[in-house]
């Protein structure tokens, strides 16, 4: 490696140079291939400056051999002049100066003169003669030449403190070799300074040197070098030391290991073996359990011999046991364990509101944080919402939700047996094992007389309904067109018949059965009242027959006959009977209401059926009217109200007086009642 400041080749890891002690610069360093190729630059010119500076010490070594062989000047011819100086005896420049072979001109001009002072004056003619450049000092004679031996150089002046540039101690070696040459072979004085060729070029690694200093030697060397570059060398070697032994852990601590990954008591081993303490945490994790998870401090820390190194060793999660808490207090344990998807229940309890009952998993099991865990928590009882259910499935919510039910049914438009309200209202607050009353669209008729209503409910309600309201059962049994043949008795309201022949007074045997076939469900096609003579009302007119169609609750009044108005098939029995029959359409239903008597003896009857009961070519005879039919089963048909023969010859001729003026009341009644339809179209 070379020196920068002295140029000196040093070996490539020196550290200082062997010469000037300078600081060497390293691999690596950002100036080093500035550096090189810089030096190299320097080298190259150095040694083009090598080679001038040679070519031109052998081109004055030839001339100085070539002076040495010619013949030497007398002595006395150098008197009163000195060497270096103009002539003595007069001779100028350009003049002849007669030497012992022949005359010679003075110099032409102080160059060429110039180059004369440093050859020796004792120099064959025949060198000048081959080398025009050379020219001699101007003489008076020859006999005036001193000779080589006598010849005394003048003492050189002091020279004046001039500066040259120093490049490497190389340079000096070969200067004082030249200068030594040169001295012992011509006895110069000195080396020219003035070398042009050789002092313009620049070095920028040079350093000045001053004329007089010995080469190699001067300002380029200090006597305190040796000793620093000792000193840093043994501040390297003990850095080097340093670093070795800290490595080795000799010093500045321990080094904490890996321990990731590892078990508890590995980990702790390998501490120990360190010279280390383990402090072991436990942490809840999902994966690696029983493993380190984390330590501090981590990898290639250095720790004082006998510190603390934490490791977290990973453990299951175990869910909490949270029951009691409030869901707020609930959610952040349930949280700091680690679980994520946390689902919130409700339940309705008697416990405060917002109290966590349940959680699942249980308190104790293990789970991991991706796990779902469900709390329940508590809700006050508040009545659930049943409006509009059906009354089976309204009453079952209820009871799911910790209530009792109390059903009550209402008149209402809403579908049967559909739930219309309750009492505390959906969503009120009670108390668990309450009572919640529930009002259902009744099942049943609001009336036991309003027999259209019966038509709307199952024969199971209108069997329950009736028994309620004190009828019962009496015989029953189903008849031939599949529909429910059945009696019911009762003293406040009279009896009841189930039939498919509603407008004829039905009396079943005791052999034809007394099973309860309204209970089983069996089909309504018809049904009749007989009332009891408390509830007949008086007289046998329009008045009287609106009376018991107000009581029954009918619409859709059509019409009204009395025994002088009614229209019977030619031939029919005579009766002696009064009566009023009024009939009128519901829907699909025919109603009828007669009141019949004759004397003490006083009947009233209600019925309902379906039109298909009434066939048009049953009521063809009776003028294509019901109420005609009617009262025709109920006064001519029964033996209490026909006439006997004996009256029959005495009444004749007062029978078609009668019918006529019931004729005519028939047809003011029939104008009356506003019944513009087709008879014989009009079934009422």
């Amino acid at each position: 490696m070379r020196c920068p400041q002295c140029g000196r080749d040093n070996a490539s890891d020196a550290l200082f140079c062997s010469a000037c002690g300078a600081s060497l610069s390293r691999p690596g360093d950002d100036t080093d291939a500035q550096i090189s190729s810089l030096m190299n630059d320097v080298q190259r010119e150095v040694d083009a400056h090598e080679r001038s500076l040679k070519d031109a010490l052998a081109y004055e070594t030839e001339l100085i051999k070539r002076d040495n062989q010619t013949r030497p000047m007398d002595a006395s011819a150098y008197d009163g002049f000195s060497y270096g100086s103009a002539p003595s005896n007069g001779a100028v420049q350009g003049q002849t100066i007669p030497t012992q072979g022949g005359s010679r001109s003075a110099r032409p001009n102080p160059v060429e003169s110039e180059l004369l002072e440093d050859l020796d004056p004792s120099v064959d003619e025949e060198a000048y003669e081959h080398n025009p450049m050379l020219v001699r000092h101007a003489v008076p004679d020859a006999a005036a030449v001193p000779s080589v031996d006598a010849t005394e150089l003048r003492p050189a002046t002091t020279p004046r403190e001039e500066h040259f540039i120093v490049r490497s101690t190389r340079d000096y070696d070969h200067d004082a070799q030249s200068v030594n040459t040169a001295s012992s072979t011509s006895k110069f004085a000195t080396l020219r300074q003035e070398r042009t060729t050789r002092d313009t070029w620049f070095d920028p690694y040079a350093r000045s040197a001053r004329k007089g200093d010995v080469l190699g030697e001067g300002n380029s060397r200090s006597k305190g070098r040796p000793f620093l570059a000792i000193l840093l060398i043994a501040l390297v070697l003990g850095a080097a030391a340093g670093v070795l032994t800290y490595g080795m852990e000799l010093w500045g601590g321990k080094r904490v290991p890996y321990l990731l990954g590892e078990s508890q008591s590995i980990a702790e081993a390998k501490l120990k073996e360190q010279g280390l303490v383990a402090h072991v945490e436990v942490r809840p994790a999902d994966d690696a359990i029983g493993k380190v998870i984390e330590q501090d401090p981590e990898l290639g820390a250095r720790i004082p011999e006998g510190g603390e190194v934490t490791v977290v060793i990973a453990a299951s999660r175990t869910m909490p046991d949270v029951v009691g808490m409030t869901k707020d207090e609930a959610r952040t344990a349930l949280q700091e364990a680690g679980a994520e998807l946390i689902e919130i229940k409700e339940k309705e309890s008697s416990t405060a509101e917002g109290t966590v009952l349940e959680v699942k998993p249980a308190a104790g099991e293990l789970f991991v944080s991706r796990s779902p865990v469900t709390l329940t928590v508590a809700t006050p009882f508040r009545v659930p919402d049943v409006i509009g259910k059906k009354e089976s499935d309204a009453v079952d919510t209820l009871k799911e939700a910790g209530y009792e039910t109390e059903v009550s049914y209402i008149a209402s438009e809403e579908t049967v047996r559909t739930v219309v309200s309750t009492e505390p209202a959906a969503g009120e607050v009670i108390a668990e094992g309450g009572t919640v009353q529930v009002k259902v669209s009744s099942p049943y008729p609001s009336d036991p007389l309003h027999l259209a209503e019966f038509f709307d409910h199952s024969s199971q309600d209108v069997d329950s309904y009736l028994q309620k309201k004190d009828f019962t059962f009496e015989k029953g049994y189903i008849d031939a067109y599949g529909n429910a043949l059945a009696t019911y008795v009762s003293k406040e309201l009279g009896d009841m018949t189930f039939s498919s022949q509603p407008f004829v007074r039905t009396v079943i045997s005791q052999k034809e059965g007394s099973s309860n076939v309204m209970a089983t469900g069996v089909p309504i096609a018809g049904v009749r009242v007989d009332l009891p003579d408390k509830m007949i009302p008086s007289g046998y007119d329009k008045e009287a027959a609106n009376e018991l169609v107000n009581l029954c609750g009918f619409k859709g009044w059509k019409g009204h006959c009395t025994e002088k108005s009614i229209v019977v098939p030619s031939g029919s029995p005579k009766t002696s009977a009064k009566f009023v029959c009024a009939s009128g359409a519901m829907g699909n239903l025919i109603w009828t209401v007669t009141i019949v008597g004759n004397g003490s003896v006083r009947r009233a009857s209600v019925t309902c059926a379906k039109e298909g009961l009434y066939p048009a070519s049953e009521l063809a005879p009776f003028d294509g009217k019901v109420r005609n039919y009617v009262a025709y089963q109920e006064a001519y048909l029964s033996s209490e109200f026909q006439v006997k023969d004996s009256e029959k010859k005495e009444s004749s001729s007062q029978d078609k007086a009668d019918k006529d003026a019931s004729k005519k009341d028939g047809e003011e009644g029939e104008k009356k009642d506003g019944d513009t339809s087709k008879q014989s179209s009009d079934k009422g």
